[in-house]
Formats: structure tokens, sequence, C-alpha cells
């Protein structure tokens, strides 16, 4: 039965109130689908963007809920709060006189009118450095997680003493925590400015410009770091991720044998190794690597190094281990499938029995403002000189974007994160009885990480799966007209066998794909693309969900 608006509402509050955050921002959006200017929905929803520390994302919301009732009071405050978190601190000082004059009063306005006051008065200090227990307390705040109380603290402190190096790195390191890494980038940049020797600055920044895929930066930075300090293993280590993301494989190689000479303990250079050495198919070299860590994926790279080795035994030792530790992810998943082919012993799936049953389509077209949300977006981070690109060894005649498209300037700020939240919620309520593992262990918390694939004529992607993801989609931005019927479609498959791929029945399933459709699956399958012809570019937007450990 169709909700009304205030049934909705209802549950809304109802489900903000419970901390079941995803569930009310869908109920709030639903509401301004059908009433774009409704306060309460609006300031609502401002209150959890603040509450993610999206300040910015908050103020149009907050503007607008006070448009539609400036007589309720909480509006006025919110939206003074936000601003000052948002360090609009001029826009701060006019709405807070807006409001007094709306006849506004109470504790909280008395509050931000001395943050205010305080600010204001301390704007002229430059040269004084804060107390040690100011300094501490920051510390404390973001050590412990509290990166609201951080983030405010932090930018009182940039502002009352802009020339002290510890707050900014302090407040771009929030905004980093927090997915605002273009944010960040200012600060981190600050940083550097203030004091050009200090080590750990140039370091966070190249962090920053890495996971916006800033590469040829992100390189500056680090090596910056690693002149100033040449012992610094982890700049080698995380320089060498930065140059196999550009391609340049033998010079990352050398970067990680450099940290673990200087480390020999240090397992996250030894993981990045493996994983180089496994991309390269030196599969005993990269097994040498994962035995001397135990983090992130390296059971599940070392399984697989036993597979693709054909080590039968060891590899089944390795299954039966990890199921019954309870390891259920999608590298499992795929391996129960794949030794079955390849040794024909048939094995309990932990992650998913039947995948291609948990297959979705959706047309987003009749949802959203496809052309506005998602093709606009796209056309402007394509279009955008400063992008960069990684090596993508399953992609023909096409190119990839790097970092994660979501932290990328304007992208963070569009609808497009939660429009996927939103699918996937539905997704999971959609199986919510189902007793597949990867539906019963559904991650507590996760994130998502994608990018853009566009491809030229002729353009394809081999059969592959992604590893660490718990679901896989494609949102099809533009899907050229199909010369023969399958041209450009996504393949979905249980193995990534040539001799399996299309032999078996009920072994793969081909998705007839148009521009606007949305495509979600278990991580757990492979899948490729049917090469097409045409002159217009195959642009997808591809994301995987990742469970935060």
């Amino acid at each position: 039965m169709k909700l009304t608006i205030q049934q909705a509402l209802q549950q809304g509050v109802a489900a903000h109130k419970e901390g079941k955050l995803q569930d009310a921002e869908r109920l709030y959006r639903a509401i301004l689908q059908s009433q774009p200017a409704h306060p309460d929905a609006n300031h609502n929803l401002g209150v959890i963007a603040v509450s993610i520390n999206k300040a910015d994302a908050a103020l149009p919301l907050f503007k607008t809920a006070l448009e539609a009732n400036p007589k309720i009071e909480q509006f006025w405050l919110s939206y003074i709060d936000a601003l000052i978190k948002d360090n609009e601190i001029e826009n701060a000082k006019k709405v807070f006189e807006q409001a007094k004059k709306q006849g506004v009063a109470g504790a909280t306005l008395n509050t931000l009118k001395a943050l205010l006051s305080s600010i204001k008065e301390t704007e002229k200090i430059g040269s004084v450095r804060p107390s040690q227990a100011q300094l501490i307390s920051l510390q404390e705040h973001y050590q412990n997680g509290r990166y609201g109380d951080a983030e405010k603290s932090a930018r009182l402190l940039c502002l009352q003493f802009p020339c002290d190096n510890f707050s900014w790195k302090i407040l771009g390191a929030v905004l980093k925590q927090t997915g605002r890494a273009s944010e960040a980038v200012f600060t981190g940049t600050k940083a550097v400015e203030i004091t050009p020797d200090d080590t750990q600055a140039h370091y966070n920044l190249g962090n920053t410009l890495k996971e916006l895929g800033r590469f040829n930066e992100a390189e500056a930075s680090y090596r910056q770091a690693i002149a100033l300090q040449p012992d610094y293993a982890e700049a080698h280590s995380t320089l060498g991720n930065t140059l196999k993301e550009l391609g340049r494989l033998d010079e990352a190689e050398a970067n990680y044998s450099r940290a673990i000479a200087l480390k020999p303990d240090y397992v996250e250079a030894h993981y990045n190794l493996g994983v180089l050495l496994f991309e390269s198919r030196k599969y005993n070299l990269a097994a040498e690597q994962f035995e001397l860590c135990d983090i992130h994926l390296s059971k599940l790279y070392a399984i697989q190094c036993s597979y693709l080795q054909d080590e039968e035994t060891i590899f089944y030792e390795k299954f039966d281990f990890l199921v019954c530790q309870g390891e259920i992810n999608a590298v499992m998943g795929s391996l129960a499938f794949r030794s079955e082919f390849k040794y024909g012993i048939k094995k309990s799936n932990p992650f998913c029995n039947a995948p291609l049953s948990y297959v979705v389509k959706t047309d987003l077209n009749e949802l959203y403002d496809f052309e506005k949300i998602f093709i606009e977006t796209a056309r402007d981070v394509l279009s955008d000189n400063s992008a960069s690109y990684k090596a993508q060894g399953h992609l023909t005649n096409g190119i990839q974007t790097a970092g994660n498209f979501f932290a990328q300037g304007k992208v963070a700020k569009t609808d497009i994160e939660s429009i996927i939240h939103a699918e996937i919620d539905k997704y999971r309520f959609q199986f919510k009885d189902s007793a597949e593992g990867f539906i019963k262990n559904w991650p507590t918390s996760y994130e998502i990480k994608g990018w853009l694939v566009c491809m030229q004529s002729g353009g394809k992607l081999a059969p592959h799966m992604h590893d660490g993801g718990w679901i896989t989609g494609s949102i099809y931005i533009n899907v050229p007209q199909k010369s023969k019927t399958d041209s450009g479609n996504l393949v979905l498959c249980l193995s990534d066998q040539d001799h399996i791929l299309g032999v078996e029945k009920g072994h793969q399933g081909i998705i007839d794909v148009v521009t606007g459709s949305l495509c979600l699956f278990p991580s757990s399958l492979h899948h490729y693309t049917v090469p097409f012809e045409g002159k217009e570019d195959r642009i997808v937007l591809a994301f995987d969900v990742i469970p935060k450990n």
C-alpha cells in the first residue's frame, strides 16, 4: 500500500531515531520526490548529512526548509550550525542576524553567538600557536573517532592560528576519514606550505591525491617525502601502489622491494608485492609473499595461487580450512564453482550457490532524472583534463578512471551515491528471506567504490571478477545502438575458463543493457562484455559494495 506523505514522514522520523539512517534517508527522499519543498523532509535530510560530516550537502536542504517555514526555530539553528561547520563564517553571521530579527532565541543560539564572536576576535591572530592543552584535546577527539568534534576544533584552531601545521594536518585527516578527500587536498597543501620539511605532511597529501586518482601529483608528494626521509618504508610502499596504478610495474616492484629491505617485517609491503606478482601471473613468487603476511585478502590470494598452479590437494586443504574458519566472501564463492568445473569435486558454497538467480536489472530512467544526474556528471568527469586513468589489463580499446569516482570533486555533491545506496537497500530487501551466505551475512557496514569505463568501437572487457566486492553493480551511462543482437551486452558467468564459458547450460547469463540500465549481482560472478561496433562510446559506471572491517 502506498504511503501518504505524513505516514512516510512518521516512518522516516522513527527510523532516524533508531539510527537507521539509510532507511530514514530513503523515506525523506521519497517525500521530496512528491513535494520538493517539504520543510521537515528537507530539514531532517540535512540533519543526516551533518551527522556524517557532510555539512556542505546539508546547506541547501536547510535553506529550503527555512524558506518553506521560517517560523521553526530549529531550522535556523541547524542552518547556522552547518554554515559554521562548512567554514562559511560570514554567511553564518548574516543568517544569525536574520534569525534574531525573526525572533529566534534560546541557549543554542547563544552558544552559536559565542562561537561566532570568538572566531571574529581571533581571525586577526596569525603568529601565536595553540596551547598544548588545545592540541592534546584536538588529537584525542581525532584518535577516539569523534570526527565531528575534531573537525569543529580543528577549523577553529586553523582560523585562530593559521600558521599551525598540526591543526591543518588533523583537519585534513578528518576530511579524508569522512569521505571528503577533495576538500582535504586544500588542507594538505596548506600543511606542506607552512612546513615544507615535514615528511608526514607530504606523505599525507600524497595519500589524499592518490585516493582521488591524481596519481602524478601523488607520486610527486611521495617522492618529496622520501627525499626528506630516504628510509621511510611506508612512503616507498605507497609510491609503489601509485606506480602500479600507472602501469609502471617494474618501478612499483622496485619500491616494494626497497620498503621490505628497509623494514623486513613490513607486512603491507609484502602484501602489495604479492598482489603485483599475482597480477603478473607469477603465482609461485606471489605465494611466498602472502605466506609472510596475514592482512586484507592475503589468504584468498594464497588459495588462488594454489588453484592456479594446479595444486589440487593443497588447494582443497586451504578451501576446507577457510570454510571451517567461517570465511564467507566472493572469492570463496567463485572458487567453489571453478574448482568443481576443474576437478569434478562439488563443495558447499559459503557465499552463493545460485548467483545467477540474484541478478537484478533496473531501469533508472523511470525513477530518476538520468540525463542530469548520471550522464552530465559522467561527461564532466571524462572531459576534465585533470582526470587520471589507470592501467587495466582486462580492458581492450577503452579507458578506466583512476581513484574512487565518488570522492572526486563535483561527483561527491551529486545524488549518485545516495541513489546507489537506495537501490542496494531494495536489492537486499528483495532477497531478505534468502538462505544464501551473502544475504544472511550481509556486512553491517560497507563502502561503495566506483569508476567509469569508456570504450570505443570494438572495445570489450575480458572475463574477471572483483575479489574485494560483495555486490557488484554497473550503471549504463551510454550504450550505442546495437548492430547485432548482443552487441555491448553484459555477460555473467560462473567461471573465467574459456572451455566453460557459454558451453554448459546455466553457467552464464546475457543481460540486455541499454542506456539507463542498472545491474546488480553477487561479486562471485565473473563478467565480461560482448564487443560492439558503433560511432558512439560505450560508457559505464561500475562499482563495488565493499565490506568494512
